[in-house]
């Protein structure tokens, strides 16, 4: 969950070779894997920091880098510092595509959409973080914020002290690939209708890194199962959006004035079904 993030194209970016450095807060489009995708440096919370911090894009993976301290929030009381990330697809807050012609999608035309990807998150002084992925589900394809009747699902791989907002509602059981193999994974979900409906798979057994493939679409329909039990506001589900895939890691909590973190991603891939 975030605010208005504006899309700058590129923000302190310094290009040489296939590398893409952002050192600052901004985005910048990138070709990950054969994939279009969006990298962006999203410090949506912070209004001020010292030290250091880095998104970079060398041609082969994505490596993320903060030690930053002296912290200033836009919103004190907000658990959430920031979120950076890379994404494939529409993002309504930036108002920008990455590159694909394949989302926004109907959610009732969603075909199969498995996502690859491989992992690692590090973290210092036990950090509230996560490993979160997320799609924004909208009334319509163009749009550039969210508001009441707009849909957020976000499937959390992995999560120290930092939990889901709402209240946890349902439990899901689902078949993905961990390392290569079929696992059956098992997941909480929390729902909670803030300025749009929120809801977040949170896996029961937190992995700080390792490679998932898994079908986005199997959250989407059980999303659709939560939103018409417990929404009071999302009207005809299936005519709505599916605009984007995110993946980055939120960060911090209203007591966190420093954090050392970081994180590689070192595949990524979209396979799309009939």
């Amino acid at each position: 969950m975030r605010l208005v993030v504006s899309f700058l194209l590129v923000v302190s970016a310094f290009l040489f070779s296939a590398e893409v450095v952002l050192t600052d807060i901004g985005a910048t489009d990138i070709t990950f894997k054969g994939f279009p995708v969006t990298m962006e440096l999203n410090f949506w919370n912070v209004k001020s920091y010292e030290g250091e911090t880095w998104l970079k894009f060398d041609g082969e993976k994505v490596q993320f880098y903060a030690d930053i301290y002296n912290i200033v929030l836009q919103n004190p009381d907000s658990w959430v510092h920031g979120y950076p990330e890379i994404y494939y697809g529409y993002k309504p807050w930036a108002a920008h595509n990455s590159g694909t012609e394949i989302l926004p999608v109907k959610v009732k035309d969603l075909p199969d959409f498995y996502v690859t990807l491989d992992y690692s998150i590090w973290y210092e002084n036990d950090l509230p973080i996560n490993l979160a992925m997320e799609t924004w589900i909208t009334r319509k394809p163009d749009q550039t914020s969210v508001s009441s009747g707009d849909v957020e699902i976000m499937v959390w791989f992995y999560n120290n002290i930092l939990m889901p907002g709402g209240q946890k509602v349902d439990e899901f059981t689902t078949t993905i690939e961990i390392n290569g193999s079929p696992v059956e994974t098992k997941w909480d979900v929390y729902f909670a209708p803030w300025g749009w409906d929120y809801l977040a798979f949170r896996l029961t057994t937190p992995m700080k890194d390792g490679r998932v493939k898994f079908n986005v679409k199997d959250f989407v329909e059980k999303a659709a199962e939560v939103i018409k039990k417990h929404s009071t506001r999302v009207e005809n589900f299936d005519e709505m959006y599916f605009c984007v895939w995110e993946i980055g890691t939120e960060f911090g909590d209203p007591n966190t004035t420093a954090a050392k973190f970081g994180w590689t991603f070192k595949d990524f891939s979209v396979e799309i079904g009939e």
